[in-house]
């Protein structure tokens, strides 16, 4: 029967932390362990509460939910996060049972076990995803991911839903995507049975196939969402070499499972009183072929001078020393320890004994050589990624970025990339998208996104760049980190848009280009044929005409001939307009004469319809403008006056009043037929072409409005326009004195 002398001294020297609680959560005792860990004497800890350990990690229905449970009296397991006396946060796997008498909860025990260095390395882990998910494609193994397929709770198939190139390649496909493992491995052996172990824990086998002739090593490992990712090597060349040291890591592989600590008691000579089951496990023996060995010939030569110094330094008031080792074991693998060896004391204050307390890491170990190397790879990939990579917190404050990414927002060191916010470089038209987009990622609505925007840098400069975004980390379910993608694109951007206006503008002048060949070949014919018609009747006939037939035949010839010259007059002004030839020399004039000129040149086709031309300028006013170019409006637009006139009618040019000393606004108006409301918005348009018949059938370019308007702008003016159907018309004409 082990003492409670005994016991005690036995849990004081556990690795494990162990606290004992009254009801009210105040400290009645710890072990060793906790002191170490935690920092507090036990004259320090014992008396006080159990809050004193506490973080605010954890939400506060998380302690009610830990109370309930144990004083109901059951017994709680969890993962906590606590403080020690520095400050130092330490992450236990804890189990919290009620201690009992009659029945009645009269306190509680806490095992705790330290997984702080666990979980720092899950996190890494984690934080690394993203960049390990990129090294997937160059994987010199196959690597499947699979989705299980169920009915009635048993796993019927594995769906593909991820495969490189080489896992394809060592089933003989060109693709595995969508399709499922039966489907390319038809005899894979006990699915059912292996496709629910795959989703507990890591599997391994090495079988031969004859659906496809291969000898494969099969590596699996379960992930979140009931994934499982499969490595497949094809060892066909290499089955007797690789099937041979599978059986020796797979027999290795058990026991290590089936050893979550090594425990051994020895006396100064190192004379072995004592090992656990596990530990003679272990070494593929029992524990007495243990009991009363020498555990100095169980070490190699160079071992046992340092074992034996640790020894010699462990005293009452230093009874502990921690210390790692590699060992070979029988089967030939060389495996890394760690131990703890502590000097077990009587009540009298001597050392009886030594009690040793290990752990297997060497997993841990080759993880960490593995991280090691694939984060020196990741590094390099990272620092010289022709792409920026920046990652921020749900905050959008950067964390991290690569060489490209402080270039590109002109950063000169991580000190000054830290102090800014991703959406300090948003314009200020886009927070709002940004800001939702943003959030989408975070809340998990959103898995990416990909687009283009506009960014400003830190010093003032803007570029437009191709970005994509992805969340990368996971705490308690919640993502606290986003990978954004970033390529300047801005000279691509340029490009697009120049092309773009380019395609326009050249669309615009090709219709204009079609349309003017139209007008060319329509209105220029038709008056020439009118001029060589009746020409040629004069010419044959003259003699037989009567005077009044030849006063009508040279009206009709003068009348085509003022037509063609007026479509050529505007047709090579319009030319020098689209070779930019169209330049104002401004002077300063009165407006009177220039209209006088106008209707002077206009006399001839206005008496032909009885039309009187009518100058209202009395007042002198000055102008300050091209003078031809001020006639050339003034004349297209009394023409167009008098073609859409009825015969016996007016038009009129004149100034409309203003207070204004900086402009001068001319009108010119017709009680004609007036302009419908539709043709109205496109007046001035050159590209609609609006060409319409006179009240007498008179044809028209459909340039002189266009041309107009485009010699007021250039002027610095303005025109505008209003219209009644069959009332009239009236145009304005602001200029500048």
């Amino acid at each position: 029967m082990i003492k409670l002398e005994e016991l005690q001294l036995a849990i004081n020297e556990l690795e494990t932390i162990v606290m004992v609680t009254d009801i009210n959560g105040t400290i009645q005792y710890v072990n060793n362990s906790f002191e170490e860990k935690y920092g507090y004497t036990r004259d320090q800890i014992i008396g006080q509460s159990g809050r004193l350990l506490k973080t605010d990690y954890h939400p506060k229905h998380f302690y009610r939910e830990m109370w309930q449970t144990i004083l109901n009296g059951e017994m709680w397991e969890g993962v906590f996060l606590n403080k020690a006396k520095s400050g130092r946060l330490v992450w236990e796997e804890a189990k919290i049972s009620p201690i009992k008498k009659d029945g009645k909860v009269e306190g509680f025990i806490a095992i705790k076990e330290d997984v702080t260095y666990k979980k720092e390395l899950e996190e890494q882990f984690r934080k690394e995803k993203y960049l390990l998910d990129e090294l997937f494609d160059n994987a010199p193994v196959g690597v499947i991911l699979f989705e299980p397929k169920f009915v009635d709770n048993l796993i019927t198939d594995l769906n593909v839903v991820k495969a490189n190139a080489v896992a394809a390649e060592v089933f003989n496909r060109t693709e595995l995507l969508d399709l499922s493992l039966k489907q390319f491995l038809p005899d894979f052996p006990d699915l059912a049975i292996r496709g629910k172990d795959m989703l507990a824990e890591k599997q391994g086998l090495e079988l031969y196939f004859d659906s496809i002739k291969k000898h494969l090593n099969i590596r699996t490992f379960p992930l979140e969402n009931e994934q499982v990712c499969m490595y497949v090597h094809d060892v066909t060349p290499y089955k007797n070499s690789i099937a041979a040291l599978e059986k020796s890591e797979h027999r290795y592989s058990s026991l290590v499972e089936d050893s979550p600590a090594l425990i051994r008691r020895f006396n100064r000579q190192g004379i072995i009183s004592y090992v656990n089951k596990y530990y003679a496990d272990y070494f593929n023996k029992t524990p007495n072929q243990f009991i009363g060995a020498n555990l100095f010939n169980l070490l190699g030569n160079d071992q046992k001078e340092t074992f034996n110094q640790n020894l010699k330094s462990l005293t009452v008031s230093n009874p502990i020393v921690e210390y790692q080792q590699n060992i070979l074991l029988p089967e030939g693998s060389i495996r890394w320890q760690k131990w703890i060896d502590r000097a077990l004391i009587d009540t009298e204050g001597n050392i009886q004994e030594f009690q040793s307390v290990g752990m297997d890491f060497t997993h841990l170990m080759q993880a960490e050589e593995t991280l090691a190397e694939q984060k020196s790879r990741l590094d390099a990939i990272f620092d010289n990624a022709i792409m920026g990579v920046g990652v921020m917190d749900d905050r959008g404050k950067f964390t991290m970025a690569n060489a490209r990414f402080k270039e590109m927002f002109d950063f000169e060191d991580d000190v000054m990339l830290t102090d800014h916010n991703y959406f300090d470089f948003i314009f200020e038209e886009d927070q709002e998208v940004a800001q939702e987009n943003f959030k989408k990622l975070f809340r998990g609505d959103s898995k990416n996104f990909n687009l283009q925007r506009k960014f400003i840098t830190q010093t003032g400069k803007e570029f437009w760049g191709d970005i994509f975004a992805t969340p990368i980390s996971r705490v308690n379910g919640e993502y606290t980190e986003v990978v954004g993608l970033i390529i300047d694109i801005t000279e691509k951007y340029k490009m697009q848009v120049e092309l773009k206006d380019s395609e326009q503008k050249l669309k615009k002048l090709n219709n204009t280009k079609d349309k003017l060949f139209s007008v060319i070949a329509h209105d220029i014919r038709n008056p020439f044929n009118a001029i060589l018609g009746f020409s040629t009747i004069l010419n044959k006939k003259i003699n037989e005409l009567s005077s009044e037939e030849i006063k009508e035949f040279t009206k009709h010839i003068q009348e085509a001939s003022e037509q063609t010259y007026k479509l050529l007059e505007d047709l090579l002004t319009w030319a020098n307009s689209q070779l930019g030839q169209l330049k104002p020399w401004k002077m300063t004039f009165d407006p009177k004469g220039a209209v006088n000129e106008c209707i002077d040149s206009l006399l001839a086709t206005a008496q032909g319809k009885n039309i009187q031309l009518i100058n209202k300028i009395t007042s002198p006013a000055l102008v300050a403008a091209d003078i031809e170019m001020f006639k050339f409006v003034i004349r297209n637009l009394m023409h167009n006056g008098i073609k859409f006139s009825h015969p016996d009618s007016i038009v009129e040019c004149g100034i409309i009043p203003s207070r204004s000393t900086d402009t001068v606004t001319f009108y010119v108006k017709d009680y004609g037929i007036g302009i419908h409301p539709d043709k109205l918005k496109a007046l001035f348009d050159l590209d609609e072409f609006l060409s319409t018949a006179g009240t007498s059938q008179e044809k028209g370019t459909g340039l002189g409005l266009s041309l107009s308007k485009e010699m007021v702008e250039l002027n610095g003016g303005t025109i505008e326009v209003s219209s009644l159907v069959d009332m009239g018309s009236e145009f304005r004409i602001t200029l500048p004195t």
